[in-house]
């Protein structure tokens, strides 16, 4: 965990550096194709950070909206906690959608209780088969029904940290490759003088 905590700090706070050394230590033909990839992949990376938070704000939202409705207090606390779940596929909803429920039920009563968990139902319906697909897929050029497998199957693999992961790590292997692909395509209508 402090590797993984100390190879981010310097990834961000010198990582064009660290991928120029990467990139010198690979042989001399292989450097344009490899940054180029590279750089696509990371763009699809970018493109899921800022779709999750699109995703993340959306859920808050909503959520916030259905505590006013019913009447339930804490609703920023609640709202906040929705926001940071929307990073962590399945438990992270879970985890906020039962803080909400648990609070309504003991502010309210068990109607507001049961009112919660049908908004927090709701919205993670709305977030998992239309939000999370339509937005992230777009934002790493991948088709929804490919977000809701890769997300299911880096779950069913790797558990939550899969189905976090998922997602970004295939919309930056698709970059690359199609990259590397559209490259080679061209080389090849080069050498035939297409």
């Amino acid at each position: 965990m402090v590797l993984a905590l100390f190879i981010l700090l310097v990834l961000l706070l010198d990582g064009r550096t660290v991928w120029e050394w990467v990139l010198r230590v690979l042989p001399r033909p292989a450097r344009q194709p490899a940054d180029g990839a590279g750089t696509q992949a990371w763009h699809a990376v970018t493109g899921y950070m800022r779709g999750i938070v699109v995703v993340a704000l959306v859920d808050s939202t909503l959520i916030a909206l259905a505590l006013l409705l019913i009447g339930v207090p804490a609703v920023a606390p609640l709202a906040a906690l929705t926001f940071v779940g929307a990073f962590l596929p399945y438990a992270g909803a879970t985890t906020a959608g039962l803080a909400a429920v648990a609070v309504a039920l003991v502010a309210k009563g068990p109607v507001a209780g049961l009112l919660v968990l049908g908004a927090v139902v709701l919205v993670q319906m709305i977030d998992g088969y239309v939000l999370e697909p339509l937005v992230l897929g777009k934002a790493v050029r991948l088709h929804p029904l490919a977000v809701v497998v890769v997300i299911t199957l880096g779950g069913l693999l790797g558990g939550i940290g899969g189905a976090v992961v998922a997602v970004p790590l295939t919309g930056a292997i698709n970059a690359a490759t199609v990259h590397l692909r559209a490259r080679t395509g061209s080389a090849a209508g080069q050498a035939l003088g297409t």
